[in-house]
């Protein structure tokens, strides 16, 4: 991927700065979740809401690797005031319920069920476990009443395990040939066929050929296979009004199944009225280089965000300072595109699979026992009011921990009364251990499930702080500081995080001068003078100000656009001399030498301003570059234009 030796490029001054004129507002393109607030859930782990569909086989409720009881009626609730169900995630302040696969496992096997979904076979029916189509669709209609979108978790790199080996030979067995529905699922053609991914003897590479531990590797660049999901997933669509898909495993199917899958589910969507329809992909991996490959080249939409998850823990757990989440969100940039920014990555904590938060921030550091609660604050904090989806696991609300390694099977605790030994001990953050009781009664005095709330209501009441357009303002040892705002409001808000035990004082710039600050979250007093503010921010705490006047200083000093090649990527980073106190807005364009129409190649909205060309989309050609600032009061500025020279792609 990395080009080697001096790269021919040049920069000519065609156009002096522009005067700043007065336009229309530059948006980022965002997903249809960009605004939400997510909650995970694993249905079989959330509320037992019908007995009779658990004397099915794979039932165990003191084992953790079996089925415990939890459906969709449980979760669904009565959908009103009160109740545990829905109307108790709607309450909580999130706005999409995301649920792991629903659809039929295989059947029980002595080390364990599919009770979290990720064993599927047949794809069109809800897994008898967890009820019926006609549960799901109840399901629906109470999400819809209660104005809660619906995110499914869905499979398509693989199935169930019912292909069997004799030796390199695969095979079904003769009782299981027609064990999978859709019918085109039985087809052995259709599987890769190559064994285990840690060991796959085909020819290529075993993360896309092998058997994910164990379970029939579909054969994703087939028309056969990315059609037929696309019919499957888009009836899930259609029938139950879904609004997001998380691809699970995604980093194992074909390059180009989600450039050929993914424009048929977004076309079903449109046929019903469901408008941006968002598609993000379970990329495990932890490295930013490897996973905007996968937005930028493969085409998923949008990515579950790894190198979050391990930055802000680390953060938060006091594992690492401030100069961490500046790497973190600097790497943003890779991201940019003309249809997707880094503010469409969906984020997390913790999950199914790493773990849970508490569990994580204890084992990061070892720490004064009294410090896990701020801290657990502190880090979902950071997850709310910075860039990306938020989204929060079950249980983490009670705060739930985990015992052992505390993940995969020690992650996925019963909300309800558990049978299982260990979790009836198991530590809780601000509450007691569970015992005999269940988790729904300790919502109500949780501080952690008070301060989600607090923390939501916040975001919903002050746009600025969901997802809008960010800035750092700090960053040295302990503090954190970024501004927010929302272009149609027009204010700032000072968000500053402190992960050290003691006070810390700070004074930032700030693009609103002479204002007054309404503190919003936290303990503390800002002290203004024109384009500045000082505040204390308390140990292992979040303060937020709001400003009490619109952002008024937009100036913005230009100089030229630089172009250099990036190692880590092979891909060309050109990057906007821009500097202001303004949060602004830098779309980039380009357009062949000797056209005439300019080309959008994304919106950066934080400093430094740049985004990363790809070779393979130029193919060889001489290209020149623009960049556009626009400030919080509409104005353009128009950096000189660059031509550029782009080399043949590396071939490797």
């Amino acid at each position: 991927m990395k080009r080697k030796g001096a790269v021919a490029l040049f920069i000519c001054a065609l156009l002096s700065i522009s005067t700043l004129s007065y336009g229309a507002t530059v948006k980022s393109p965002k997903v249809g979740l960009a605004k939400d607030l997510i909650y995970f859930v694993m249905p079989d782990r959330y509320k037992d809401g019908d007995k009779s569909n658990n004397n099915i086989g794979g039932f165990n409720e003191t084992l953790t690797a079996f089925n415990h009881g939890g459906d969709l009626k449980g979760l669904t609730g009565t959908c009103l005031p009160g109740d545990d169900g829905l109307a108790r995630i709607k309450a909580l302040g999130f706005t999409a319920v995301w649920l792991t696969p629903v659809v039929t496992q295989q059947e029980a096997i002595s080390a364990g069920s599919g009770y979290h979904g990720y064993w599927g076979v047949d794809f069109l029916n809800v897994d008898p476990h967890l009820g019926s189509n006609a549960d799901m669709s109840n399901f629906a209609a109470c999400a819809k009443k209660l104005d809660l979108k619906i995110i499914l978790d869905i499979v398509t790199n693989h199935t169930g395990d019912v292909i069997k080996y004799r030796g390199t030979q695969a095979y079904i067995p003769e009782e299981s040939k027609s064990a999978k529905k859709p019918a085109w699922l039985n087809n052995l053609n259709n599987y890769h066929n190559v064994g285990d991914i840690g060991r796959c003897w085909g020819e290529g590479n075993c993360n896309k050929l092998g058997d994910f531990y164990g379970l029939d590797d579909l054969a994703t660049e087939k028309p056969q296979v990315w059609q037929g999901w696309a019919q499957v997933y888009s009836k899930w669509l259609t029938d139950y009004g879904i609004s997001g898909f998380r691809v699970d495993t995604a980093k194992h199917v074909d390059d180009n199944f989600f450039k050929n899958w993914s424009p048929q589910i977004h076309s079903a969507a449109t046929s019903v009225g469901i408008k941006d329809f968002t598609i993000f992909g379970e990329v495990y991996d932890y490295n930013t280089f490897n996973l905007m490959e996968y937005v930028r080249r493969n085409k998923i939409q949008t990515v579950l965000d790894f190198p979050f998850q391990a930055g802000a823990t680390e953060y938060a757990s006091g594992y690492s300072n401030a100069p961490t989440l500046s790497m973190l969100f600097e790497n943003d940039d890779y991201y940019t595109s003309p249809t997707s920014s880094a503010s469409n990555l969906v984020t997390f904590l913790g999950n199914h699979d790493v773990g849970r938060l508490g569990f994580i921030l204890d084992r990061k550091r070892l720490q004064p026992a009294g410090q896990l609660l701020p801290r657990v604050n502190l880090a979902n904090a950071l997850m709310y009011f910075s860039r990306g989806i938020p989204v929060v696991y079950y249980g983490d609300e009670v705060g739930m921990t985990g015992t052992n390694n505390g993940s995969d099977q020690m992650a996925r605790q019963d909300m309800f009364a558990t049978q299982v030994e260990i979790w009836k001990k198991e530590n809780r953050i601000g509450t007691p251990p569970v015992g005999t009781g269940d988790s729904f009664q300790l919502t109500h005095i949780s501080p952690i499930a008070t301060y989600l709330k607090e923390i939501s209501e916040l975001r919903r009441t002050n746009p600025g702080l969901a997802n809008g357009v960010m800035l750092q303002r700090y960053s040295k040892n302990a503090l954190f500081v970024i501004s927010k705002k929302e272009a149609a409001e027009n204010r700032e808000y000072i968000v500053a995080f402190n992960n050290s035990d003691s006070d810390e004082t700070v004074e930032v710039a700030t693009a609103t001068s002479n204002s007054d600050w309404q503190l919003l979250l936290g303990q503390s007093v800002a002290t203004s003078k024109i384009n500045k503010v000082s505040f204390t921010v308390p140990a292992l705490s979040t303060v937020v100000f709001k400003a009490s006047k619109a952002i008024d200083m937009g100036a913005v000093k230009v100089s030229k656009l630089s172009i250099r090649t990036d190692d880590l990527t092979g891909f060309y980073r050109v990057r906007a001399g821009v500097s202001s106190v303004d949060l602004l807005s830098v779309e980039f364009f380009t357009r062949v030498l000797g056209t005439s129409k300019w080309i959008s190649q994304g919106i950066d909205t934080g400093a430094p301003y740049s985004i990363f060309l790809d070779p393979v989309e130029f193919g060889k050609k001489k290209i020149e570059i623009k960049a556009v600032t626009t400030n919080s009061l509409g104005a353009h500025a128009t950096l000189p234009i660059a031509k550029f020279t782009v080399p043949a792609p590396y071939k490797y």
